[in-house]
């Protein structure tokens, strides 16, 4: 029983470290590298990889030196890392500026957790291979649930309980205590003396694993990692980019894992018969993303998680009932399990983004479930010994190609019915259809294809909107359309600005840049004569034509992409020119390119830069403004976008702002239904010109905060940031 629960607590402590130095070294990076989802992407392919790496390395060691021989060595390759204490946050991301993102960020996490993270990703195989040998008779695959238990407390504990009570370098020095922690425990694990039995327990070589179960492991196993990463796409886009977002779907993932490798696997019968009514959910929330519909946000979490949930515990519980019989492959299992997962990571994170301008993963993962039930010769239904001809196939696909296109066009544009009972009216015959062709997984498989491909003209032929252009890139999902005489520019499902198509009225700035939304309002008054102006994140570029005649106005915007769609398709930034200001653009991360800037050269700098619904963390810490302060005249202002669907952030840029000496003034317009083209959008001021704060509150109705202290968060720094004190 002793030996049991040290074997336990120590993968649990080795898969702790390895989920907590995750977010915490790609939250380092994160200043250095603009705080895009591709920092994330990045760093989450580069961590699977690594992982893969252990395992293999694990694999072969074992094979070549046995399991006793190596055991004796194992502790001190554990205890090699300890050479690189303490990580050095203070360098991570320099010197690497002018390289390729992905390289870049492949380079420096290289260099700073690379071998404690290959340490770290051996411990669960090495010690799975050592129970049997300590314990007989026991199966070493209950230490996997344990070691996904580890993983799932260090991604929940993380945001909730690290990160608002520990700055970086303090993180780190707990990270490296627990982990010499692990090497000591290690040394009460090793196999030795008359408990140890050889590797070869009747003296015959391992059974052999066939390529097709190895196929059918890989593609479960890619399965429910596409499906989880999928996921979390979804909800970001739908609501926020976040890391609880990404945290929650990895966390669901994780637990299916506990609960299928325990001693005695929970997936019950009719868990396993609600596979296909997921896959049916994940189909019709599909579909109600393409009519422009969204659930409330707490609703589509919680149905979002379901279905994650439902698929990976069956993905992952077929993975169980298909391991090796002989615990001489279990390492085999698991570098093709962490294959799997890479692949399925790879193909979510880093190819999908590049060949489709829609959010086609979550489609893709749905299909891929299905296919590999189909490879594994699995029902995904009760029904399965029903036959279905091709004839029926194709006429059943067509009911669920016509639910999804002809009817919803029907409804919407000849009988003029609301989307919302469009959506309702044509979800029931969809989910009956998928019901009716899940009679076996290839089937399935099939008729998915089919509804999805179908789909992708949804939105347009019910909404009538005019797609002028779509396109995605690592940034985000870009989408310019046209409807009742206006053009859109959105991003993600945030709405990034609108612009008249009347050439005359295309003249004057609508949306959060109306004439009468504050920041207008402060650009347009005379208040102050701005000569010199810069601002992170361009948009369609509507605020640009506020700039007086003679103005130089340069633009830091992180995506190089959006500045075509803001000339091709928008004629602000043309009107801005045809009014005499001269435009200047710089591509990459803001904060970064600030450094090349001389001190005091804006009158005037402005913070508008959106990734879905929230601003990048990186650009509010109190580091942040020291340098937008620090490029700002003596008397200038700094003026800050802050609406957001999800953060509070107004306490935060105070309590920042504040520590560094200075007063902030806000400002809110709410919308108006007698001026409908100007939207709701709240902004923050700073300045330390007297005269200007004045007319900013007497004139302009700007309020200065004065929020008592002890009411405010702690600031935000680059080593410290706390997303719950900004939750409304």
């Amino acid at each position: 029983m002793v030996n049991r629960f040290i074997y336990s607590i120590t993968v649990f402590l080795g898969a702790f470290l390895l989920f907590q130095v995750q977010p915490m070294l790609s939250k380092a990076l994160l200043p250095h590298f603009g705080g895009s989802y591709l920092v994330w992407g990045g760093c989450m392919v580069f961590y699977q990889g690594l992982l893969l790496l252990g395992y293999i390395y694990a694999h072969f060691v074992q094979r070549w030196f046995g399991v006793r021989g190596y055991a004796r060595w194992h502790w001190v390759a554990l205890a090699l890392p300890l050479l690189f204490f303490p990580f050095d946050f203070a360098e991570v991301g320099r010197g690497t500026e002018d390289w390729p993102l992905v390289g870049a960020i492949f380079y420096q996490l290289l260099r700073t957790v690379s071998l404690p993270f290959l340490a770290l990703s051996t411990v669960s195989l090495i010690l799975q291979r050592w129970y049997p040998l300590v314990l007989p008779g026991r199966s070493p695959y209950v230490l996997y649930s344990a070691s996904n238990l580890g993983s799932m407390a260090a991604l929940l504990s993380y945001p909730v309980l690290i990160e608002p009570a520990l700055d970086l370098p303090q993180q780190g020095s707990i990270w490296w205590a627990l982990y010499a922690l692990l090497v000591v425990l290690h040394l009460f694990c090793r196999p030795r003396g008359a408990t140890a039995e050889a590797e070869n327990i009747d003296g015959r070589p391992a059974t052999p694993v066939s390529r097709g179960r190895m196929t059918t492991w890989m593609l479960l196993s890619a399965a429910g990692s596409a499906t989880s990463l999928s996921v979390t796409n979804v909800v970001t886009f739908d609501l926020a980019s976040v890391p609880f977002l990404w945290i929650l779907p990895l966390s669901v993932y994780l637990l299916t894992f506990v609960l299928v490798f325990r001693e005695r696997m929970w997936c019950p019968r009719w868990m396993s018969q609600a596979l296909i009514v997921a896959i049916a959910v994940g189909v019709v929330t599909t579909f109600q993303s393409k009519l422009r519909l969204s659930l409330p946000g707490p609703a589509l979490l919680i149905v979002q998680m379901l279905v994650l949930f439902v698929v990976c515990l069956n993905c992952h519980a077929e993975l169980v009932r298909r391991r090796p019989d002989d615990d001489r492959q279990l390492t085999t299992f698991y570098i093709v399990m962490a294959l799997g997962g890479f692949l399925g990571s790879l193909l979510v994170s880093w190819v999908v983004p590049l060949v489709s301008t829609t959010l086609l993963e979550y489609p893709i993962a749905l299909v891929l479930v299905a296919l590999a039930f189909a490879v594994a010769g699995t029902s995904v239904t009760s029904t399965a010994s029903r036959r279905l001809s091709t004839v029926s196939f194709v006429s059943w696909a067509a009911v669920g190609a016509l639910a999804v296109t002809g009817l919803p066009w029907l409804l919407a544009r000849r009988l003029a019915m609301p989307v919302e009972a469009v959506f309702s009216i044509c979800a029931l015959p969809l989910m009956f259809c998928l019901l009716r062709i899940a009679i076996s997984a290839r089937v399935l498989a099939g008729g998915l294809a089919v509804v999805f491909v179908a789909m992708s003209a949804t939105d347009t032929l019910v909404s009538g909107d005019e797609v002028v252009h779509r396109r995605r890139n690592y940034y985000g999902i870009y989408h310019v359309f046209d409807q009742d005489g206006q053009r859109f520019l959105q991003h993600g499902t945030t709405a990034h600005g609108r612009q008249y198509l009347d050439p005359e009225r295309a003249r004057t700035p609508i949306s959060y840049y109306h004439p009468v939304t504050p920041s207008a309002r402060v650009l347009s008054s005379g208040v102050a004569r701005f000569e010199n102006i810069g601002m992170i994140g361009l948009g369609p570029g509507a605020l640009a034509c506020y700039a007086g005649p003679g103005s130089r106005f340069t633009i830091y915007e992180l995506d190089p992409d959006n500045l075509p769609i803001a000339r091709k398709y928008f004629t602000y930034l043309d009107v801005a020119e045809a009014n005499g200001t001269r435009l200047a653009f710089k591509f990459g991360d803001g904060r970064i390119n600030l450094r090349d800037v001389a001190r005091g050269t804006y009158d005037l700098f402005v913070l508008d830069a959106f990734n879905s619904g929230s601003i990048p963390v990186h650009l509010l810490t109190v580091e942040a403004l020291s340098e937008y302060f620090r490029v700002l005249r003596p008397d200038g202002l700094l003026l800050l976008h802050v609406s957001n669907k999800v953060l509070d952030l107004v306490p935060v840029i105070e309590s920042g702002v504040r520590s560094l000496g200075r007063t902030v003034c806000v400002n809110e317009y709410f919308h108006d239904e007698r001026i409908p083209d100007a939207d709701h959008t709240l902004w923050m001021a700073v300045t330390t010109d007297a005269a200007l704060l004045e007319v900013l509150k007497k004139d302009l109705g700007w309020t200065a905060r004065d929020t008592p202290e002890k009411k405010l968060p702690a600031p935000w720094t680059d080593q410290y940031s706390n997303l719950l004190s900004a939750l409304f």
